[in-house]
């Protein structure tokens, strides 16, 4: 049976060349996260992992490059929000915003530098909703994850930093995104009857297969002479956590009698779980045949509030990293940030 916390350790894994994935950072009650294109996101949790709903009520993302603005949201949970809410730091004058359809409060972006130095340097906080209670935010940690924030986008000892302040100019540029391209899957006419091929589920190496488990096959369409089908192999199940290992089948084109041959599919970077000896495997995994992208989340306790999501982008010969997201502490954080994305343009 799988562990999730060492799916979410697996998950940081990247390759050994070319741009490193993000981190997330916790500091205290606030966490930090940023990207391979420095674009980073930093917001509060709950302050003793019991009271979840404290976390992420504040949140702030920046974009990397030149003086780029960024925003700070508030947000309740869903039955707090009945209105517009207000940031109130040290008792001082209520920051206010604009409530939008989903009940998050986006403060004016022109406040955005003076309520971000604010939390950094600020001795408490709270979030007033517009019934008039207020929820109490911790600001313990938030000077350290911002002046984190501040060291990733290098602006540390420029005019653009948040807390590491100085009188350079705010010019460094992030990386450029990687480029990837998806093939989008084709129809074929017949895909393989796993129930005449017992022998690839043995070879997957599934050992802990539930009762009733379903495997599932998808068309990825023709290339090279070939038609080649996705196989999703069910395994490693657990209360909320669903394991496949991953394999390519493929056969002479369009011949009905030819057989179909197996092989583990080759993944650029690691996956949720398993090693290069192993068949790799997703988690919670989805295919979208019109943008080949394999998807996995898991989750590191049922309520959802900590895990990692990944999707993967097919490009005919295997399946390359387009976007993933972390959070590895427990503490409320439903909506995990996000540490490594891709532009990613589909063939058809």
């Amino acid at each position: 049976m799988f562990s999730p916390f060492l799916l979410l350790a697996a998950a940081t894994a990247v390759p050994a060349e070319g741009p490193a994935e993000g981190k997330v950072m916790i500091f205290k009650d606030w966490y930090v996260a940023c990207d391979n294109i420095w674009s980073c996101e930093a917001g509060s949790l709950s302050d003793d992992g019991s009271d979840v709903f404290t976390a992420q009520v504040v949140r702030l993302r920046r974009e990397g490059g030149p003086d780029a603005p960024f925003r700070i949201g508030l947000r309740p949970q869903e039955e707090q929000a009945k209105g517009a809410a207000r940031l109130v730091i040290d008792g001082g004058k209520p920051f206010a915003g604009t409530l939008d359809g989903e009940g998050d409060t986006w403060l004016d972006e022109a406040q955005s530098m003076a309520v971000a130095r604010g939390l950094a340097n600020g001795k408490s906080a709270q979030v007033v909703l517009s019934d008039g209670s207020a929820i109490p935010i911790s600001l313990a940690g938030s000077s350290a994850a911002l002046r984190y924030l501040d060291a990733i986008q290098q602006r540390a000892g420029t005019m653009g930093a948040i807390v590491a302040t100085g009188a350079k100019p705010d010019s460094a540029r992030p990386p450029a995104p990687p480029q990837l391209t998806a093939r989008a899957a084709t129809s074929l006419i017949e895909l393989p009857d796993l129930k005449a091929y017992p022998r690839v589920i043995a070879d997957s190496g599934c050992e802990y297969r539930m009762e009733g488990a379903e495997d599932r096959v998808e068309p990825l369409g023709q290339r090279n002479g070939k038609d080649m089908a996705l196989v999703l192999i069910a395994c490693d199940s657990g209360a909320y956590n669903f394991g496949s290992a991953v394999m390519i089948a493929e056969r002479p084109m369009e011949d009905p009698n030819a057989k179909w041959t197996f092989r583990k599919a080759k993944f650029e970077t690691p996956t949720g779980w398993g090693d290069e000896e192993q068949v790799a495997q997703v988690v919670n995994a989805s295919f979208d045949p019109a943008t080949g992208t394999l998807s996995e989340f898991a989750k590191g306790r049922g309520i959802g509030d900590c895990g990692t999501a990944s999707s993967y982008a097919w490009d005919g010969e295997q399946f390359r990293l387009a976007e993933r997201h972390l959070m590895d502490d427990c503490r409320g954080a439903w909506d995990w940030p996000r540490v490594w994305i891709a532009e990613v343009s589909v063939v058809r």
